[in-house]
């Protein structure tokens, strides 16, 4: 096969593939230019009032109590998961279990 016939081949092949788009019979949108560049319509300084406030609610959220013990029962839970990991073993497991549970029940309790 002579490299002309190849070359031919080769850029019709490219042209036939090249738009998927219109062989399926949708118009192509047009070309656009976006630009980073910043324009007036862009132009924002300071603070603006997008919408006005709501109004207040009738049946406002429910108190939520203090949850930093359920994020202390994570933490500690989280180390005790990691230091059984570091000492190995059949002791380093029963302590990342048990790091495990603690680490759980915090969770549970923190996204009541």
């Amino acid at each position: 096969m002579k490299p002309s016939v190849l070359a031919l081949a080769v850029a019709l092949a490219t042209i036939s593939l090249s738009s998927p788009v219109l062989a399926q019979g949708v118009p192509a949108a047009p070309a656009v230019a976006i630009s980073g560049a910043p324009v007036l319509a862009q132009q924002a300084v300071g603070v603006r009032r997008m919408s006005d406030a709501p109004l207040p609610l009738k049946n406002p959220a429910p108190f939520r109590a203090d949850t930093r013990q359920n994020r202390t029962l994570m933490i500690v839970g989280g180390a005790g998961m990691l230091t059984g990991l570091v000492i190995g073993h059949d002791a380093g497991v029963l302590i990342s279990v048990g790091g495990a549970v603690v680490f759980l029940w915090g969770l549970y309790q923190y996204l009541q």
